[in-house]
């Protein structure tokens, strides 16, 4: 009976503390209130570097970057690539191919970091 109550109070106290993680650390939490960039101007911007259909988009924290991460599907070209734009300021962070058939990433195409330039800069033939 005592190791049971102590598992139920260690168990309380994982919770506690995990409600106050995310309580303390509004980072962590990847929210639409936070962005200054909407969805659709970073899908613009995305596209403008990537041309071609977007088959899934997310807004999540990568690296403690708040980024809409967009798959993007080539026409005449294998594989996806992955596309993540800046929430705050609308910028490309990085680009990235995978192939369908692996099913993983299989090379890094392009990591930017320009804040400066509102243009995104691509290399060509990289992706």
């Amino acid at each position: 009976m005592k190791r049971a109550k102590i598992f139920a109070a260690l168990i309380y106290a994982m919770l506690v503390m995990g409600t106050m993680t995310f309580v303390h650390f509004p980072e962590l939490q990847a929210d639409q209130a936070q962005a200054k960039i909407g969805p659709e101007q970073a899908r613009t911007t995305a596209l403008r570097a990537v041309p071609g259909t977007v088959q899934a988009a997310e807004l999540e924290t990568e690296h403690g970057r708040l980024v809409y991460s967009y798959e993007i599907v080539r026409p005449g070209h294998r594989g996806i690539t992955e596309v993540n734009v800046s929430a705050m300021d609308g910028s490309i962070v990085n680009m990235h191919r995978a192939h369908a058939a692996k099913g993983r990433r299989t090379e890094q195409c392009q990591n930017i970091s320009s804040r400066n330039s509102s243009e995104p800069t691509v290399r060509a033939g990289l992706c």
